[in-house]
């Protein structure tokens, strides 16, 4: 398959994700309630078109993917995707020159730079994006100890983003890469999509298993938001555990167990915030060349 531009790549890569089998997650066999495939096929389709838009800012673009979502599947299905994937896209659009001379470490600086130099109307935009998405679980543990970086109380204001972000680092695995300047994805999310893909010899299995050692190894924000931090450590061992158990004898039962556990109680051990690392990264692979079968 040929992708004419970030626009493909974006598309693709969001629907890959969600047609992948991943543990917890809704795929073509899978659906929650409230969620099902078709939301994610609509929103890759959303995604492709706001995260591209031409002579918009990078606040723009994420309110009006995140906006424009919620209207058609009244869902925040893509906030995630949205947060991760607008920086990446936009950086590449800004700074990349050639095939040739884009590496990682250049991305990775790329990113850092334009959350560096984000214009406050753009950080406030993201603000709004983020309330407009009425993502649950912000309150409790999560809402930020100085009132005026809840992006619900201060989005008709001007908000720092970038400060909300860094407060929220601890507790929040986007924040953290927008605090760290998109330095750990780099690093680790996208060589792993790059390992377990090629492990694998397979795509969607590549992208299934990607899911389950990140899970194991970074856990999930999304998880520990609905049930708490310490339900979030144990299912975050459960899927060390797991992959464990897979690792000796590649019986797929294993995965299979765990998936119908996260699944139980209404899907709130979904985790999702996972699942928006691997379309991310699935983004890059693919604008670097690193996926079998796949021209970007």
């Amino acid at each position: 398959m040929t992708l004419r531009g970030p626009a493909d790549a974006i598309q693709y890569a969001c629907v890959l994700e969600a047609t992948a089998p991943k543990a917890g997650n809704v795929h073509p066999v899978a659906r929650f309630d409230d969620l099902c495939f078709a939301d994610f096929v609509t929103a890759a389709e959303l995604a492709s078109n706001e995260l591209t838009r031409p002579a918009t800012g990078l606040g723009d673009r994420i309110y009006e993917l995140v906006l424009q979502t919620r209207r058609k599947t009244r869902t925040n299905v893509n906030l995630g995707i949205a947060l991760l994937l607008g920086p990446i896209v936009f950086a590449e659009e800004k700074f990349r020159r050639s095939k040739e001379d884009w590496t990682l470490d250049r991305w990775s600086d790329a990113v850092r730079s334009v959350l560096e130099t984000l214009p406050k109307r753009q950080s406030q935009r993201i603000a709004e994006a983020i309330a407009t998405s009425m993502a649950g679980g912000m309150d409790g543990d999560y809402q930020p100890s100085d009132l005026s970086l809840d992006v619900e109380s201060s989005a008709a204001e001007e908000y720092d983003i970038m400060a909300g972000m860094r407060e929220a680092k601890d507790r929040d695995l986007i924040a953290a890469e927008y605090a760290g300047g998109f330095r750990s994805f780099f690093e680790e999310v996208v060589p792993s999509m790059q390992s377990c893909v090629n492990e694998t010899g397979d795509l969607l299995s590549g992208i299934a298993w990607t899911h389950l050692r990140l899970l194991a190894s970074r856990g999930d924000t999304l998880i520990a938001r609905k049930n708490g931090v310490q339900a979030e450590q144990i299912i975050r061992e459960q899927a060390r555990q797991c992959c464990i158990d897979f690792e000796k004898d590649r019986n797929v039962l294993h995965i299979a167990k765990f998936d119908r556990m996260l699944r139980e109680e209404g899907h709130r051990r979904n985790p999702g915030t996972t699942a928006d690392f691997v379309a991310a990264a699935l983004y890059v692979c693919l604008r670097m060349h690193e996926l079998p079968d796949v021209t970007a």
